[in-house]
């Protein structure tokens, strides 16, 4: 079943948010890197899908500036048509193999999204947070309710007052779409009002 609905609902977020965004920047020329071993364990697992889909991909495609079509490569994921995922912003998608639709996408500016059909919202909801913290200083805002009372959206923030990184984790809390989806960006300017307040400038 493609994302419609879900990823509409965090697109709402992604276009608030457009104006401030900015490409990272881009990554010195290298030799194209060969695959890495095939993730298997992501056929099966939710958990596993986005530790590839967002650990190994999204994440490092914008916080580090990685090419995220090389980095989709390495890991297996498939090019297919954007319109496919129920995404409206989205530039570029890739699928990862597994047993529900894991989709990662390009959104315009640089930034990434990836969606998790399957699973446990709660427990790939904490997974991601994991994920996020263990390479960056996220601190996280109230949640808010989304697509009619039937999901939890919450802005997460690094405490940059200028230019952070910003990404927004959506769980599921009723119905039969889409478990989970996480929107990766950066702004590039002031801090967003979304985010949460830090006395930390850069």
């Amino acid at each position: 079943m493609p994302m419609i609905g879900f990823m509409q609902s965090a697109a709402l977020l992604v276009a608030a948010a457009l104006a401030a965004q900015a490409a990272p920047p881009a990554s010195p020329a290298s030799p194209r890197q060969e695959r890495g071993p095939a993730p298997f364990s992501a056929l099966t697992s939710p958990t596993a899908a986005l530790k590839v889909a967002f650990d190994e991909v999204c994440l490092p495609s914008v916080l580090e500036g990685r090419s995220l079509e090389e980095l989709a490569r390495q890991r297996y994921l498939v090019l297919v048509n954007p319109r496919s995922t129920g995404s409206s912003t989205a530039t570029a998608a890739w699928r990862l193999a597994s047993y529900s639709h894991v989709y990662v996408v390009a959104l315009p500016g640089g930034g990434c999204s990836v969606g998790v059909e399957g699973g446990d919202p709660d427990g790939l909801n904490a997974a991601a947070i994991e994920m996020m913290q263990a390479r960056a200083a996220f601190a996280p805002a109230a949640p808010e309710p989304v697509d009619n009372g039937k999901a939890e959206r919450t802005a997460w923030c690094t405490p940059e007052a200028n230019r952070p990184y910003f990404i927004a984790l959506l769980r599921r809390t009723s119905g039969r779409r889409n478990a989970f989806v996480a929107n990766v960006l950066r702004a590039q300017g002031l801090r967003p009002s979304f985010c949460p307040a830090s006395g930390q400038a850069t």
